[in-house]
């Protein structure tokens, strides 16, 4: 009697279906009743492969009333999530010392909305009056005030990487400057890396930015590398692998 054992390959299948890369929308908010108004987006926001670039004119992220450039992703986010994001660079024109960019987490696109926020300044840069650097600034209530007050972590460079964790009402935020392979705590003096904000689900997340001076001054600033729970929202990605199944044929005589 002889045996014979057979690899044979019994069935190759593309299985699964293709994930679109994020929809991507534009949103104005606070116009001229914002706080340091009046705002407005300068130019059309620029999209590039792998991220944009974002701009504001006036406006704020603070006080009563919102007023920035949202870029946020149409699809509204339940749940525990970890966003990723490089700021290749921030400037201002003229120079000023409040333009904020960074992550924001919201109920609603409405200056009174309730929000987090990772504010990235434009330090450590010739557009910059001042270092103010980065740190978590929330609004917990509708129409409520923002805070915490005074200078964040300090100082920037750019690129810089940011990580914002959210863990049921906890926000976690932390920050790298070699793209991602090593993060740090932003916590300095009095100021936190994690902020506790209870935001009704389901929330929106987008890149915001403002200007600053009463509308004198515009912010722009190159986001890219822009992950959602490791995925890259610029990508378009299988859903499923090759899927291979190997059989063992058996033989006898």
């Amino acid at each position: 009697m002889k045996y014979l054992s057979v690899l044979i390959l019994c069935n190759m299948l593309f299985v699964g279906s293709v994930i679109a890369q994020k929809e991507w929308k534009v949103a104005e908010i606070g116009g001229a009743d914002s706080v340091q108004g009046p705002y407005k987006l300068e130019k059309k926001v620029e999209f590039l492969d792998n991220g944009f670039i974002t701009n504001a004119t006036g406006g704020d992220i603070w006080g009563g009333k919102l007023g920035c450039t949202l870029v946020y992703m149409e699809e509204k986010i339940r749940g525990n999530f970890d966003i990723q994001y490089t700021i290749e660079e921030h400037t201002t024109d003229p120079p000023t010392t409040w333009s904020k960019c960074g992550v924001m987490v919201c109920e609603e696109l409405d200056p009174d909305t309730p929000y987090v926020f990772i504010q990235s300044a434009c330090s450590n840069h010739d557009t910059a009056l001042n270092d103010k650097g980065t740190k978590i600034i929330t609004r917990p209530t509708k129409g409520g005030d923002a805070g915490p007050g005074s200078n964040g972590w300090t100082k920037l460079k750019w690129p810089v990487t940011y990580k914002f964790v959210r863990k049921g009402d906890l926000f976690t935020a932390s920050v790298s400057f070699d793209r991602g392979k090593k993060f740090q705590s932003i916590e300095a003096g009095d100021k936190l890396d994690t902020s506790k904000v209870k935001l009704t689900d389901p929330v929106i997340v987008g890149i915001a930015i403002n200007g600053h001076n009463s509308g004198a001054t515009t912010g722009t600033a190159t986001v890219t590398d822009i992950f959602l729970d490791g995925f890259d929202t610029f990508a378009v990605e299988a859903e499923d692998k090759l899927a291979v199944v190997w059989g063992e044929l058996k033989i006898t005589e």
